[in-house]
């Protein structure tokens, strides 16, 4: 019996009819020349083999004792990651220090790949996925990007270092990893060297503000959500 957590299967995202939609709202949103941007990117990722299709995460190997509490991988695109980063930065009045980028829940590696091209010296993602760690380390490796890095691990296992200066959350997982995540922020705080911000893409959960500074919550014009908080 699956008793991964319902969110687990979103490669519906990957059909014809629902890029399409995408590409329709973007035009509605966006216009034509960020569409036709955004359209090459896509373009090039393809030429250069890399892969950042969603999947569904049911059958995958998984690691660590939360198998049954990870959710869908849902690539974050080098736009929308671009859009967060630039308003917390608004919000904030100030550039974030762009030292160590960490995505818990990293997938195929696209938002570690982005946060590198954005100018983070060293980006980290966390993936409990066998697979899915591969393919992100097949995607940079093609890219030949360094101090870019996907561990295959459990979120719980992995505590930030020092240097961090952003955290990001695609809503990766539930009440129960997340808990234990934030445990391990708040005893790693004392070590940090920079202001340290989280940022949660699409959250589910509503147990962050409990123990983080809620510096915004924004919602985009295509439904897609962003929490940013102080840590």
């Amino acid at each position: 019996m699956k008793t991964t957590h319902t969110n687990a299967d979103m490669s519906h995202q990957n059909s014809i009819v629902y890029k399409f939609g995408e590409f329709v709202n973007s035009l509605q949103e966006n216009g034509i020349s960020p569409t036709i941007k955004k359209i090459g990117q896509r373009v090039n990722y393809k030429i250069k083999g890399l892969d950042f299709s969603t999947q569904n995460i049911y059958d995958l190997t998984r690691i660590g004792e939360h198998k049954e509490h990870g959710t869908a991988l849902v690539s974050t695109s080098k736009d929308f990651l671009s859009k967060l980063i630039y308003d917390l930065e608004d919000n904030i009045d100030k550039p974030l220090n762009r030292g160590l980028f960490i995505d818990y829940g990293s997938g195929k590696g696209a938002a570690i790949i982005h946060a590198k091209e954005l100018g983070f010296k060293r980006t980290i993602g966390i993936e409990f996925a066998q697979e899915l760690h591969e393919i992100a380390q097949e995607n940079i490796k093609k890219l030949k990007l360094d101090n870019v890095n996907s561990f295959y691990a459990d979120a719980t296992t992995f505590l930030p270092p020092s240097d961090v200066s952003v955290i990001y959350l695609f809503n990766p997982f539930d009440e129960v990893v997340m808990e234990k995540l934030i445990k391990n922020i708040l005893k790693e705080k004392k070590n940090f060297q920079n202001d340290v911000y989280l940022i949660y893409g699409n959250g589910s959960l509503d147990l962050l503000k409990n123990h983080f500074k809620l510096i915004k919550k924004i919602t985009y014009p295509s439904s897609a959500t962003a929490e940013f908080y102080k840590i």
